[in-house]
């Protein structure tokens, strides 16, 4: 593979290519999305857990204003954001959606009340799981992921797109694909669920390959897989 487009917003796009330079992947930075914060104000009430779902939601929450005995991260990017500001953070043993509900469901009782600060535009999996199970769920959304205003650069030719998220994907679609901006007709797309990987396929994408989660790690272990196949 010649170069990888990390499109995914900043700073965990540089984060990427750093890790991937590590692993002598090429790859080359150009977002589709900006993120913004949302006017929202903070929940008053104290929360037995409240669950961050991006470094962005750490981010833009202003997380000394959340009250909550304990707080969980999506994973440890977003853990290491909220353990950088002075809190005790939790991880779950699978950095998801269904890993969150697998830990809480077993280390915290039902009707205990949980806050999840996100963005907006997410999924309800969690939140409707979670209410499901009997917890007391309140949803904070502090930002969002707009269409960057700027149109990406691509310095090198680009055999794989790295797409992070349903919206990365959407609008890859909307604006990336039909005005033809890499030089690869029909680039290989690598997305962090198989989720992700059905709606591109509803899309008409046909080279689909799903990671294991949004990690830059594993990320490198498709594209090494991807290269020693040729």
């Amino acid at each position: 593979m010649t170069a990888v487009w990390i499109t995914r917003t900043e700073p965990g796009a540089s984060a990427m290519a750093r890790y991937f330079r590590r692993v002598s992947i090429r790859s080359c930075i150009a977002p589709l999305l900006a993120i913004e914060g949302v006017s929202a104000s903070p929940p008053k009430e104290c929360f037995d857990l409240a669950v961050y779902l991006s470094q962005h939601a750490v981010r833009y929450a202003g997380i000394d204003v959340v009250k909550a005995q304990r707080h969980m991260a999506i994973g440890a990017t977003t853990a290491r954001a909220v353990s950088r500001l002075g809190f005790m953070c939790e991880l779950p043993e699978r950095p998801s959606s269904e890993g969150i509900l697998e830990t809480v469901s077993t280390t915290l009782r039902t009707g205990s009340s949980i806050l999840i600060v996100c963005g907006e535009d997410g999924r309800n999996l969690l939140r409707t799981r979670l209410a499901e199970l009997g917890y007391k769920v309140r949803v904070w959304s502090v930002y969002r992921r707009v269409c960057s205003s700027r149109k990406p650069r691509l310095d090198d030719e680009i055999d794989v797109v790295e797409l992070s998220s349903v919206t990365s994907l959407q609008t890859y679609w909307k604006t990336v694909r039909q005005r033809a901006l890499t030089s690869t007709e029909d680039p290989t797309l690598i997305v962090p669920s198989a989720r992700i990987g059905k709606l591109a396929k509803l899309r008409g994408f046909e080279r689909i390959h799903v990671a294991r989660n949004a990690s830059p790690s594993s990320y490198s272990r498709v594209i090494r897989k991807l290269n020693e196949h040729g």
